[in-house]
């Protein structure tokens, strides 16, 4: 066996592992009902991109779409396909290894080439018809969103690797940042048209990742970090499907001693009854969770872009509509989840004030979520009228 055939049989292995997580969750109805009259679907209504400019790209700045593919490029990571038992097999093997880590990490920056210059078939019909670029700035466009993909794959990849989560974090914000103004940079370059100054800095970049990820490829790199990069590369679709189904939502694990909020456990209403006590229970566990926050704050946020985003007037009421049920829906679920979960608490739910505190619950953050879309949407609104975005 060489590099090549062991890369292989592990990368056939994690798209059989894949397909086998779609198909847990597609079965033949949602493939003939959703998938395939979706998929039908959208290449009709790119087709007439082609043949008919829609009316919401007319006053979109073209540096929004530019921001999009700077925030797409952050997508993606080195896979270096190593296994736990490969703590041993290096030692017997270390070319072998080293060799099977190399077509791991080309592998990878050629699936992201591929994803980025699909992002840019995507929008090519806004670039020709809406922006008419010509192909040499777009080719142009498609080499500097690949470059910097590079870059930050293999900038992501040292940034893992530090140990302090709020560390991790702040780096990261950091070099977000850093890495957004020097794309705004190479933009007010790139669309006066100088193609040759882009060009030469995407090759810059190119160049300082493949020294990178040279010199990575060299050493044996820290196994187990690899082998967590690894299997959280391998589950991500499996997070995902905890995080949008609330039946099958995984509650996350946190490594903290104490909560971060109302460590002490401090009474919230000062009048204590039957409801107030299962009103406190559920807001400390539903404040205490992330994953619980995340999906709420995910419900409003998605809402909120299908609201400004859609034009037609019909489908932004349709949008509002699922967001009230989805919403009413997902907290009816959470508290269920959160209390009946527990013996102790599971045996007052044929009680009187036990639904009582439920629906005041569910009402309150009910009418919260509206509340926020409201913001949300009021403050969207005012930006995207400053960009001369919206037509009205």
């Amino acid at each position: 066996m060489n590099s090549r055939s062991l890369f292989a049989e592990r990368l056939i292995n994690s798209w059989k592992y894949q397909f086998g997580i779609f198909r847990s969750i597609a079965d033949w109805t949602i493939l003939v009902y959703l998938i395939v009259p979706g998929t039908v679907i959208f290449g009709m209504i790119y087709r007439s991109w082609w043949l008919e400019t829609p009316e919401w790209i007319a006053g979109l700045p073209l540096v929004l779409l530019f921001f999009l593919l700077y925030i797409l490029s952050w997508l993606g990571n080195f896979r270096t396909f190593v296994l736990e038992a490969d703590k041993v097999f290096l030692v017997k093997n270390k070319s072998l290894f080293l060799g099977m880590r190399k077509w791991g990490i080309v592998y990878s920056l050629f699936l992201q080439t591929i994803s980025t210059a699909a992002m840019i078939v995507l929008i090519l019909p806004f670039l020709k018809n809406s922006y008419f670029l010509e192909w040499s700035q777009i080719t142009t466009l498609l080499l500097f969103f690949i470059s910097l993909k590079w870059a930050i794959m293999t900038v992501s990849y040292y940034l893992k690797r530090i140990g302090g989560k709020l560390k991790r974090y702040v780096i990261g914000f950091v070099l977000f940042v850093l890495f957004s103004w020097f794309s705004q940079l190479v933009y007010s370059v790139w669309v006066i048209g100088a193609d040759f100054p882009v060009n030469m800095t995407s090759a810059v970049l190119l160049s300082g990742t493949l020294m990178r990820a040279s010199q990575l490829l060299k050493k044996i790199s820290d196994l187990d970090f690899e082998v967590l990069l690894e299997q959280e590369e391998k589950t991500k679709y499996i997070k995902w499907i905890f995080m949008m189904a609330p039946d099958l939502e995984k509650p996350a694990v946190s490594m903290r001693t104490k909560p971060l909020l109302f460590r002490n456990s401090r009474r919230i209403f000062k009048k204590r009854t039957p409801i107030t006590g299962l009103i406190e229970l559920f807001l400390k566990i539903f404040m205490r969770n992330p994953s619980y926050i995340f999906s709420y704050f995910q419900i409003i946020s998605v809402s909120a872009a299908g609201i400004i985003l859609i034009p037609p007037l019909w489908i932004k009421i349709i949008v509002s509509g699922v967001f009230l049920f989805l919403t009413y829906t997902w907290l009816s679920i959470t508290w269920d989840k959160a209390i009946m979960s527990h013996p102790f608490t599971k045996k007052y739910s044929d009680k009187d004030f036990y639904f009582t505190a439920r629906n005041r619950t569910v009402l309150a953050l009910f009418f919260l979520a509206i509340l926020l879309l409201g913001l949300i949407l009021s403050a969207l609104t005012n930006i995207l009228a400053r960009f001369s975005i919206l037509g009205a």
